[in-house]
Parts: structure tokens; C-alpha cells; sequence
């Protein structure tokens, strides 16, 4: 049997969790449910697909990801199920998995409600089930009918030039780390083409001409810029709130500029 991780923004004060998967368990004895988090932000797609995008690598492939997020719209969103990567993806079609990976679907399918009676809890009464019967090795062409295309939606893209990477913060995490859309492999691009030539991060008010290598480079209470785990440009304070101490928050721009 597969893994099922579980993603909601149910939070965890309430039952709502625990009665999805309840469901799983009483429908797959055996299925092994590891939560990735349940304290997405409301609705918020953006701050969704961060945190899947960020970890569904990290599980074997053929593990089934329960994604329980829906967009704050008046317009019922469909319930899918994908194939992507050799990854399974179970929840609303609201745009979320347009934008965890490059890679087109290599399955899609619509899940049926027609047995549900008007069900307000589909995490719970359809997604469930659906990620219990893919880790059972049901074929994810019987769970449903066949589609052409998922809700697409798109990040925020960076621009790069020989003089220029101009990114914007995509992420603050829990500890206040402002987290970039700027990657590793674009910055080496370009300083390879610039012949190792110096550069500036410019954020806010600050101005730096390094990018660090681990967090205890600098002393408590100052900012340090590294790439992360996921190669992504990050701003933080040693021991600090970056957000609150630097003012800088969701969107706000990052810039590299290149001596020539």
C-alpha cells in the first residue's frame, strides 16, 4: 500500500481533521496517513502550493497526496484526481496543482458526486475515499470521468537579465524567513556569463555583496542570505523575525544586480 499524506486549512482546533481520516482508516485499516499541514492559510492556494511543492519530491514515488484546499469562490470547483510525476494528487481543481510542477499531468480524472446527497463535507465523503482506493492500487481511470484540462494558474515569474535577477518574495515562514522565487541555477547561470564578476542583493533598504552558507555566518541579531534545501533564495535574521525587523513581506521585491 502507498503513503497518503494529508494538506488541509482545517486547522486543529476543531474535529475536522480526525473525521477524514477516520474515513481512511475504517476504509484501509493498513493506510499510513503522514500529515504535511493542516495550518494552510484559508483559501490560500499561493501558500498551498509552497508548502506541497517544497515536500512531494521527498516521498517515494506512487505516494497519493491529499490536498483539502479550496479557493474562496462562489463557483463550486470540481474535485480531481491527478497523476503527476509519479505522484498521485487528490482534492479541488482551484488551480493548486497547475502550479507544482513544469511537467504536464500524465492522468486526470473528475470525481463523480452524484452519490453524495449534498454533502458540505467532500474531504471527508469523496477525497477520502478516493486517496484510500490509489493507495490500494486502484487505477485512477475508474475513479472517474477523463479530463482535458485542470484550473491553471501562475506563479510569479522572475526576470532575469545578464545585468539582473529580479525576484519577489513568495514565502514568510513561521520563524519569519523571507523566502525568494530566486533559484540557485539562475543565479549560477549568470554569474558564470559575468565571469564570477561581483554582485549586490539588494531588499528593502539593504544592500549585501554575499550570499552566506549556513545561518551561524553572521551574529545574533543580523541578516544572513543563503540558497535553502530547495535551492531558493533566503533573507533571515539569526535569531530574529526578518519580516517584522527588516518590513518586508509577501511580494515585496528581491533584486540581484551584476557588476559588467
Amino acid at each position: 500500500m502507498a503513503l497518503v499524506t494529508f494538506m488541509s486549512d482545517f486547522g486543529t482546533e476543531d474535529h475536522y481533521v480526525a473525521a477524514v481520516k477516520a474515513v481512511a482508516h475504517k476504509m484501509g485499516p493498513e493506510t499510513h496517513i503522514i500529515d504535511i499541514s493542516h495550518e494552510i492559510y484559508p483559501s490560500d492556494i499561493g501558500h498551498a502550493s509552497y508548502v506541497l511543492k517544497s515536500v512531494f519530491r521527498d516521498f517515494p514515488t506512487g505516494t497519493v497526496h491529499l490536498c483539502a484546499i479550496d479557493m474562496n469562490s462562489r463557483e463550486p470547483s470540481k474535485l480531481v484526481a491527478v497523476q503527476l510525476e509519479e505522484h498521485y494528487f487528490v482534492g479541488y481543481d482551484s488551480g493548486l496543482f497547475s502550479l507544482l510542477s513544469d511537467q504536464p499531468p500524465t492522468a486526470m480524472v473528475e470525481l463523480s458526486t452524484n452519490d453524495l446527497n449534498g454533502s458540505t463535507f467532500l474531504a471527508k465523503d469523496l477525497l477520502a475515499p478516493a486517496a484510500v482506493a490509489l493507495a490500494n492500487g486502484q487505477k485512477i481511470s475508474e475513479l472517474g470521468k477523463p479530463l482535458d484540462v485542470l484550473k491553471t494558474l501562475y506563479a510569479r515569474q522572475l526576470k532575469v537579465t545578464k545585468r539582473e535577477i529580479s525576484g519577489n518574495i513568495i514565502r514568510v515562514d513561521h520563524y519569519g524567513n523571507l523566502i525568494t522565487n530566486i533559484v540557485h541555477s539562475a543565479f549560477e547561470t549568470i554569474m558564470k556569463l559575468n565571469g564570477e564578476k561581483p554582485y549586490e542583493v539588494c531588499f528593502g533598504r539593504e544592500r549585501s555583496r554575499k550570499i552566506h552558507s549556513a545561518y551561524h555566518e553572521v551574529e545574533s541579531g543580523e541578516y544572513f542570505i543563503l540558497f535553502n534545501s530547495n535551492q531558493q533564495l533566503q533573507i533571515g535574521i539569526n535569531k530574529g523575525n526578518a519580516s517584522e525587523l527588516l518590513g518586508l513581506h509577501l511580494d515585496a521585491p528581491v533584486i540581484i544586480n551584476f557588476q559588467l
